[in-house]
C-alpha cells in the first residue's frame, strides 16, 4: 500500500466521502484509507466509485462505493443506514459533492460598456435563474443533507469529524461564476 501521508492512524474509523467519483475527492477516500479507515465513497454516478473503491481494495485499504444523490434526503439516509450496517457509525464526513453549471455563468470574465447591447453574450444580467438555483442547491443543500443524515450516526456514538471542501473560489469570487460563488463559503 502506498505510505500513509496523513501521518495519523485512523484503523477503525469509518469515513464517508461524497463526491467521490471526482479526482479531488476520490484522492482524499484513498489517502483515508490508506491511515487505516474505512471508506464509503459517495457519489450519483456509480461508475468511478467503483473503480476506486476496487483500487483502494486492492492496495489493502477497505472501501466500498455507494450511488445516491446528496440533494436527495432518502439516498443519504439509505446510503448512512448501509454504511452503518456495513463498517459501523460514520467518524469521518467529507462534503465533497459540489459544482457548477454552465447557465450560471457568464461568457466574459470582466463587463464592459457595450455589453448589454450584445444580444449573443450572456452576461451578469442574463444568468439563467434555475442554473443559478441549481449551483445553490447542490453547493448548499448537498453539504447539509449528507450532514443531518451522517451526523446523526456521529452523535450517537461520541463524536466525528465533518470535513466541508469548498472551492476557492468562495473566497473571492471569480466574475464569470456568482453562483458558485456564494453557494459554499
Amino acid at each position: 500500500m502506498t505510505p500513509n501521508v496523513l501521518n495519523t492512524d485512523l484503523t477503525g474509523k469509518v469515513a464517508v466521502v461524497t463526491g467521490a467519483g471526482g479526482v479531488l475527492c476520490s484522492y482524499l477516500a484513498k489517502v483515508l484509507a490508506r491511515a487505516g479507515a474505512k471508506v464509503a465513497l459517495v457519489n450519483r454516478s456509480d461508475a468511478a466509485i467503483l473503480q476506486y473503491a476496487a483500487e483502494i481494495n486492492a492496495e489493502g485499504g477497505i472501501a466500498k462505493a455507494y450511488k445516491g444523490n446528496v440533494l436527495i434526503k432518502a439516498d443519504m439516509e439509505r446510503i448512512a443506514a448501509q454504511v452503518l450496517e456495513d463498517f459501523g457509525p460514520c467518524d469521518i464526513l467529507v462534503n465533497g459533492a459540489g459544482g457548477n453549471n454552465a447557465r450560471a455563468q457568464t461568457d466574459k470574465e470582466y463587463f464592459e460598456p457595450g455589453d448589454l447591447e450584445r444580444e449573443e453574450l450572456v452576461t451578469f444580467f442574463d444568468l439563467d435563474n434555475d442554473g443559478v438555483n441549481m449551483v445553490f442547491d447542490l453547493n448548499y443543500n448537498g453539504t447539509l443533507i449528507p450532514t443531518q443524515a451522517f451526523a446523526k450516526h456521529m452523535i450517537k456514538s461520541g463524536g466525528g469529524n465533518i470535513i466541508n471542501i469548498s472551492s476557492m473560489n468562495a473566497f473571492r469570487p471569480l466574475t464569470k461564476i456568482p453562483a458558485y460563488s456564494g453557494a459554499k463559503a
